[in-house]
């Protein structure tokens, strides 16, 4: 008897898949792995239930307890498509501390447990991915990644019909694809998403949407007044001692944290550390060249000093999800765009998220103390 985990995200794809290898070995010690970003459709979890009770497979469930969103707010980032480290953090790094050195993240769930054949279930196991020939990019890092594990795709190695799949067992689609969405993930709030992505977003659920706008506003601001604040330790600005910016960044933290993990509607009033900043005056000096009439051909240059004062530190820096031409894109601005300008949202900008492609097992152990204590 065989170990052999699916990796279980509640797509189309990985049904299809965990349907493959149970059909292909029925007497093997079988389990979905799901790992839960805590934000999730509601109706991604009846499927995924659905799932293990329809083919009769034990499913453990995994979580840090962070959603996407806390995660940022903890790592004191705006993750965008250029950096989305959500499923490092949030599902590879916890299924790579699980599966390779036995570590358990803080959340542990079985379900179905009494079909699981074998509690040793890891050792020499193969690993499922539901990754199609639409993908076969993403197979040879996965493989490289998850060594020493055997890696198999069955969809890339076979032609699945996902519907047939569920049809055969009587299991409705997720919500998020009869909208139309790519994929089921995170419940459209995936970073990494594009602009036509979240043109769905906005259309289908417009509350939901309107929740993560301003979601994006109070992450950008939290994030900008950190880094304000954490830029004085090297510049000296506005004469602040390390005693009074600790005690900024106690007051951010107490400002932000209670809307951040659900526990308040808005955060607290607070101001922008850079609305206080000291203007600075800096010389200047202007430079011409005048014509002497009584020295003909003769050009001099003449020039004043003054002061002028800088305002550079009193700008909010910006942040968003999405990034157009190398630039922040705010949602904010997306939304006034749909509205105004629709020709400048690209249909074809689809984005995705690409899990488990990239980890890397190394993780400092300062990043894995901010983490644990923010928890």
């Amino acid at each position: 008897m065989k170990n052999r985990i699916v990796f279980f995200s509640g797509g189309n794809s990985s049904f299809a898949v965990a349907d493959f290898v149970k059909t292909s070995f029925p007497n093997d010690n079988i389990v979905l792995y799901f790992t839960d970003t805590n934000v999730e459709n509601y109706n991604l979890y009846r499927f995924i239930y659905e799932v293990s009770d329809k083919l009769k497979l034990p499913m453990l469930i995994h979580s840090t307890g962070l959603t996407p969103l806390q995660l940022m707010f903890e790592k004191k980032m705006v993750y965008n498509n250029r950096i989305g480290d959500c499923s490092k953090y949030l599902k590879m790094k916890v299924a790579s501390d699980f599966l390779k050195k036995g570590i358990k993240p803080n959340y542990e769930k079985w379900y179905n447990h009494e079909y699981l054949k074998d509690d040793n279930f890891v050792t020499d196991a193969t690993l499922y991915w539901g990754i199609d020939f639409m993908e076969t990019h993403r197979a040879e890092p996965i493989t490289k990644n998850w060594k020493p594990f055997e890696s198999s795709f069955p969809l890339i190695d076979n032609f699945i019909d996902h519907y047939e799949v569920l049809d055969r067992h009587s299991i409705k689609e997720c919500f998020l694809y009869s909208i139309g969405a790519s994929h089921n993930n995170c419940n459209m709030k995936c970073v990494k998403a594009g602009m036509s992505h979240y043109k769905l977003y906005a259309q289908k659920m417009p509350e939901e949407f309107q929740k993560h706008v301003e979601e994006e506003h109070y992450l950008k601001l939290y994030v900008s007044s950190y880094r304000y604040i954490k830029d004085i330790e090297s510049d000296g600005r506005d004469g602040w001692d390390e005693d009074v910016r600790q005690q900024l960044f106690h007051e951010l933290d107490n400002a932000y944290r209670d809307y951040f993990y659900g526990r308040a509607k808005k955060p607290k009033i607070y101001v922008h550390p850079c609305a206080t900043a000291t203007v600075e005056y800096k010389e200047k000096k202007h430079y011409c060249f005048v014509y002497n009439k009584n020295e003909q051909s003769i050009r001099r240059k003449v020039f004043r000093t003054y002061l002028k004062p800088s305002t550079e530190h009193m700008f909010i820096k910006q942040y968003a999800f999405m990034k157009r031409n190398g630039k922040p894109y705010p949602l904010t601005q997306f939304v006034k765009d749909l509205r105004v300008n629709p020709q400048k949202i690209d249909p074809h900008s689809h984005g995705g998220c690409g899990c488990f492609t990239d980890y890397s097992s190394t993780m400092t152990s300062n990043e894995n103390e901010q983490l644990t204590l923010a928890i």
